[in-house]
């Protein structure tokens, strides 16, 4: 496959469940919301059902990225991690797990992937190995 002609949010889409990240695109937008109006939101770009809608928020609070809160007996929902600390959480997760299932095709991909990088990306990426490699790990 390859990941250059994917976009970025169908990338972290797949990764982090189908549903997961339209949601959180909703909430990063919009703010916080309860359910219903969140699954309207939802509706909008996918055809699911409301309990489906209920499941993934249920997932989505247990993993800690959304916050539950009763507010007039209703249930609001809202972020608790930013759009670029959830990004770097789902690419990290993906990063593992390729070099879990096999490190010798995983660096394959990833050089392949940076022969196409622009040179300055490929010089800060060296520049991060550098650190990496001399114990200045951020």
């Amino acid at each position: 496959m390859n990941l250059s002609i994917l976009s970025k949010k169908k990338e972290l889409g797949v990764l982090s469940g189908e549903l997961e990240l339209p949601i959180m695109e909703i909430l990063w937008t919009k703010g916080p919301l309860i359910g219903r109006h969140l699954y309207q939101e939802v509706r909008q770009q996918k055809d699911i059902a409301y309990t489906t809608a209920l499941t993934v928020l249920d997932r989505l609070s247990k993993k800690g990225f959304i916050k539950k809160d009763r507010h007039s007996g209703k249930i609001v929902f809202f972020p608790r991690i930013s759009r670029t600390a959830y990004q770097g959480l789902v690419t990290g997760s993906l990063v593992h797990k390729a070099f879990e299932t096999s490190p010798d095709l995983a660096v394959s991909a990833f050089a392949d992937l940076f022969s196409t990088m622009p040179q300055p990306a490929l010089d800060r990426l060296e520049k991060l190995i550098q650190e990496k490699k001399n114990g200045q790990r951020k």
